[in-house]
């Protein structure tokens, strides 16, 4: 008989066991049964072996920082070491917890919504790095996590977006996945995943890839617009959003 996983914060756990013993690999989960592997190393990883647009994003951002899916809070050390003032946010309590012992000052560990009903300052950039551009999660949700966002960040604030074209393929797999998607009435980019370690799963959740034209689509019912977008190659994207 097949055993299935555990579900728990399959996330964090991997984050806590590359902290102690480097060399985990990311276990990710797509629905159709796809299954993909990344060394979690990048986590972890200093500036300069981060890729060129996180780099970027970093540099650009000013004022109070909202870290957004932080992980293990590479980017949220960097800025704290720099004097700028940051909040690591994720929703995984074994993510947060690796950004407390690596050294992060302020953390959350809760939804972006969650934010507004607590006593913090109001942010003016955001980072979403690591592709994180991703948790829009379909065209349904997005509206409201970028809602969620416009409630706690400055006027004029600035996203700070990275995303992948997910149309820039040519691999079978990939393709076949873009058209079920189509035919259920989602995007083909709108990823159903899970991440697994050991033993355990996270929950399946829903994680958007999206393109240029549907990027500024869906932003144009939200209250921010796209300002700018650097390309590292054809796929990998850095969007700065700013709120109108």
């Amino acid at each position: 008989m097949r055993v299935q996983p555990v579900e728990g914060d399959a996330f964090g756990d991997m984050l806590i066991d590359e902290l102690g013993a480097p060399g985990v690999a990311e276990i990710v989960e797509r629905d159709d049964g796809h299954i993909f592997a990344t060394p979690a190393a990048r986590y972890v990883a200093v500036g300069e072996e981060w890729p060129e647009l996180d780099r970027a994003a970093v540099a650009a951002c000013a004022g109070r920082v909202l870290d957004v899916g932080a992980g293990a809070g590479r980017a949220s050390l960097a800025l704290q070491q720099a004097g700028v003032p940051v909040l690591a946010l994720d929703t995984s309590a074994g993510a947060i917890a690796v950004c407390g012992s690596r050294g992060v000052s302020d953390t959350f560990h809760g939804e972006v919504g969650e934010l507004a009903n607590q006593d913090q300052p109001v942010w003016d950039s955001v980072l979403l790095l690591g592709n994180n551009l991703g948790l829009l999660a379909s065209p349904k949700q997005a509206p409201q996590f970028l809602d969620a966002l416009a409630a706690v960040t400055s006027h004029g604030a600035r996203i700070y977006g990275r995303g992948t074209d997910p149309y820039r393929t040519s691999d079978p797999l990939h393709l076949e996945y873009h058209d079920r998607n189509r035919t259920a009435g989602r995007p083909g980019g709108q990823l159903r995943l899970r991440v697994r370690h050991r033993r355990t799963a996270t929950g399946w959740f829903d994680y958007w890839l999206t393109s240029a034209d549907e990027l500024v689509e869906v932003l144009a019912a939200t209250p921010w617009r796209l300002e700018d977008l650097h390309h590292s190659d054809q796929q990998d994207y850095l969007a700065v959003l700013v709120k109108r």
